[in-house]
């Protein structure tokens, strides 16, 4: 994907400060929040309880957590610890890889059709 077309996806995706850490599904005030910019895209599932998470920016780079589920009666809660805070596109299949990067394009290309 060139960058061009990332450009104009991430002019209709609703960034905001993801949470570092705390629940998944309720968004507490108190969760502390990570320090960039962006927008959820996708996981890959490394195992039951750990995950690489996607974000996009508004630069059209990557942010690339490592991300731990605690799964409590209730609620699942996640850890997020930051592996890469600028992948550009082609870097992406070092973290997910390639039979993975699927997923990205999917993603992108709904924010793609809604900008039309």
């Amino acid at each position: 994907m060139d960058e061009k077309l990332l450009k104009k996806i991430v002019m209709n995706v609703p960034f905001s400060y993801p949470l570092a850490e705390g629940t998944t599904i309720q968004k507490n005030a108190n969760d502390p929040k990570l320090q960039v910019k962006c927008c959820y895209l996708t996981v890959v599932n490394k195992s039951d309880d750990t995950g690489i998470e996607v974000f996009i920016k508004p630069d059209t780079y990557f942010l690339v957590t490592k991300a731990t589920y605690n799964y409590d009666t209730f609620e699942m809660t996640v850890v997020r610890q930051l592996e890469n805070i600028s992948v550009h596109y082609s870097e992406l299949p070092d973290y997910i890889g390639q039979e993975n990067m699927s997923l990205i394009d999917d993603r992108l290309t709904y924010y793609l059709f809604k900008s039309l």
